[in-house]
Protein backbone atom coordinates (compact mmCIF):
# COMPACT_ATOMS: atom_id res chain seq x y z
CA UNK A 1 0.00 0.00 0.00
CA UNK A 2 1.03 3.39 -0.87
CA UNK A 3 1.21 6.78 1.38
CA UNK A 4 -2.55 7.84 -0.45
CA UNK A 5 -4.33 4.45 0.09
CA UNK A 6 -2.76 4.43 3.84
CA UNK A 7 -3.75 8.55 4.42
CA UNK A 8 -7.64 7.51 2.49
CA UNK A 9 -7.95 4.93 5.10
CA UNK A 10 -7.45 6.94 8.41
CA UNK A 11 -9.14 9.89 6.85
CA UNK A 12 -12.33 7.75 6.52
CA UNK A 13 -11.70 6.15 9.66
CA UNK A 14 -11.28 9.36 11.71
CA UNK A 15 -14.47 11.06 9.99
CA UNK A 16 -17.04 8.08 10.48
CA UNK A 17 -15.74 7.82 13.97
CA UNK A 18 -16.34 11.94 13.99
CA UNK A 19 -19.60 11.35 12.33
CA UNK A 20 -20.85 9.00 15.31
CA UNK A 21 -19.64 10.86 17.99
CA UNK A 22 -21.43 13.87 16.85
CA UNK A 23 -24.87 12.21 15.87
CA UNK A 24 -24.72 10.58 19.51
CA UNK A 25 -24.97 13.90 21.03
CA UNK A 26 -27.52 15.09 19.35
CA UNK A 27 -28.96 12.07 19.94
CA UNK A 28 -28.70 12.67 23.69
CA UNK A 29 -29.83 16.40 23.78
CA UNK A 30 -32.72 15.52 21.60
CA UNK A 31 -33.73 13.00 24.26
CA UNK A 32 -33.00 15.70 26.72
CA UNK A 33 -35.20 18.21 24.88
CA UNK A 34 -38.06 15.49 24.42
CA UNK A 35 -38.38 14.38 28.38
CA UNK A 36 -37.71 18.62 28.88
CA UNK A 37 -41.25 18.73 26.70
CA UNK A 38 -42.78 15.84 27.73
CA UNK A 39 -41.91 17.01 31.53
CA UNK A 40 -43.41 20.43 31.13
CA UNK A 41 -46.76 19.27 29.72
CA UNK A 42 -47.72 22.16 27.74
CA UNK A 43 -46.60 24.80 30.03
CA UNK A 44 -44.21 26.92 28.55
CA UNK A 45 -43.60 28.48 32.31
CA UNK A 46 -42.68 24.91 33.21
CA UNK A 47 -40.69 24.60 30.20
CA UNK A 48 -39.06 27.73 30.45
CA UNK A 49 -37.80 26.82 33.55
CA UNK A 50 -36.51 23.27 33.07
CA UNK A 51 -34.89 24.38 30.09
CA UNK A 52 -33.01 27.10 32.28
CA UNK A 53 -31.96 24.02 35.23
CA UNK A 54 -31.31 21.90 31.90
CA UNK A 55 -28.37 24.49 30.99
CA UNK A 56 -27.31 24.65 34.73
CA UNK A 57 -27.12 21.15 35.08
CA UNK A 58 -24.80 20.35 32.08
CA UNK A 59 -22.84 23.73 33.18
CA UNK A 60 -22.02 21.80 36.44
CA UNK A 61 -21.58 18.85 34.30
CA UNK A 62 -23.39 16.60 35.93
CA UNK A 63 -23.44 12.58 34.83
CA UNK A 64 -25.90 11.38 32.77
CA UNK A 65 -27.36 9.06 34.59
CA UNK A 66 -28.33 11.28 37.15
CA UNK A 67 -29.39 14.61 34.43
CA UNK A 68 -33.28 12.59 34.06
CA UNK A 69 -33.64 12.10 37.40
CA UNK A 70 -32.33 15.52 38.71
CA UNK A 71 -34.95 17.44 36.09
CA UNK A 72 -37.75 14.86 36.80
CA UNK A 73 -37.47 16.11 41.07
CA UNK A 74 -37.30 19.63 39.42
CA UNK A 75 -40.35 19.46 37.57
CA UNK A 76 -41.73 17.69 41.12
CA UNK A 77 -41.03 21.45 43.13
CA UNK A 78 -42.08 23.38 40.37
CA UNK A 79 -45.71 21.74 40.22
CA UNK A 80 -45.22 21.71 44.47
CA UNK A 81 -44.47 25.93 44.40
CA UNK A 82 -47.10 26.52 41.76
Amino acid sequence: MDATSIFIIIFATVTAIAFKVILYKRIQKWMDQDLIKGLADGNEEKLTFLQQQYQQLVDAKVQRKHLHDQLTELSEQFEQKG
